[in-house]
């Protein structure tokens, strides 16, 4: 496909081919380089697109837009029917769009070629920027398309995308363990190290008569692509009982899973809640963590052009 951008650049859209690598890899880190815990990719990420290839995506294509150098990227492909957290309807899925901020013509043309795509695999929707497919050297786990990067952000928006799913991020660095007392309660603390082959894992839980009432997962090294990433721990999850809630339970399992990062040599802490959860945001800003990101997934039904 070629067009026109206006001002005499002819942009072509064409298919990926490992000769581009380098040139792709350049428009993934433009993308990304304001935002906070995100790293750039070297070459080698886009050597093949096997290399980034998702396990839960079947047919993925990565197309290029082209005007004399590589201006931008688009990665595709359709879901495999929905397990979990994945949005059902196997839809048509933009796993990352990269172009200038300055060059919404660029944006455009793979947008829409995105959008042609789909529909010529029989899509009726079109998901972008989940995190259930993310690229796995992109930013925390869950994370969706950054706010930091506005101009796509935009665009999506300016195309009839809405959003489906927000996370937002935290972090605290050179954190120092908070001193949380132990809830007035009766439970015992079921420590649960697991060893991965990207870092560990400790799962804390809280059991009140064989019932778990209480638990925190924290990560260690394997939740953030950094090149520091034994320096992070991660938490992913954490949860009290209902009827449980508002007696410095969550307070207490946070604070000693923290500490017990510590003793492993973390030096940071990172966290994050879906964008709603006003009530978390609250308690993560007010133990020490800080404010450094919002993401959203987006997603738009496709009529007939």
């Amino acid at each position: 496909m070629n067009t026109d951008d206006g001002e005499g650049a002819v942009i072509e859209i064409v298919p990926f081919e490992p000769k581009m690598a380098a040139e792709v890899a350049r428009c993934y880190n433009e993308a990304i380089e304001t935002l906070p815990y995100c790293y750039p990719a070297p070459a080698e990420r886009f050597a093949t697109l096997a290399e980034i290839a998702h396990p839960r995506l079947r047919d993925e294509a990565l197309l290029v837009a082209r005007d004399g150098g590589i201006a931008g990227f688009v990665h595709l492909g359709v879901a495999l029917p929905a397990q979990e957290e994945e949005p059902p309807g196997e839809p048509a899925v933009i796993r990352f769009v990269a172009y200038p901020a300055g060059r919404r013509i660029v944006g455009q043309r793979l947008l829409d070629q995105a959008e042609a795509w789909a529909r010529e695999y029989g899509r009726p929707e079109i998901h972008a920027f989940n995190a259930e497919y993310r690229y796995r050297f992109y930013h925390f786990w869950y994370a969706h398309l950054s706010e930091h990067i506005g101009h796509v952000r935009a665009l999506l928006g300016m195309n009839g995308y809405r959003h489906c799913n927000g996370e937002i991020y935290f972090a605290w660095r050179d954190y120092e363990p908070p001193a949380a007392a132990r809830p007035a309660l009766e439970f015992e603390l079921d420590f649960n190290w697991q060893q991965g082959p990207l870092g560990t894992r400790l799962s804390l839980r809280a059991v009140q008569w064989l019932q778990e009432i209480g638990v925190c997962n924290m990560d260690h090294g394997v939740a953030s692509p950094a090149p520091d990433a034994s320096d992070w721990c991660y938490c992913d999850w954490l949860c009290v009982a209902d009827r449980l809630q508002g007696q410095r339970l969550g307070v207490f399992l946070l604070a000693t899973a923290l500490s017990e990062m510590r003793k492993r040599g973390c030096k940071h802490a990172a966290i994050s809640t879906n964008a709603l959860n006003y009530r978390a945001a609250l308690f993560y800003s007010n133990l020490g963590y800080r404010f450094v990101d919002a993401t959203y997934a987006w997603r738009k039904e496709l009529g007939r052009e």
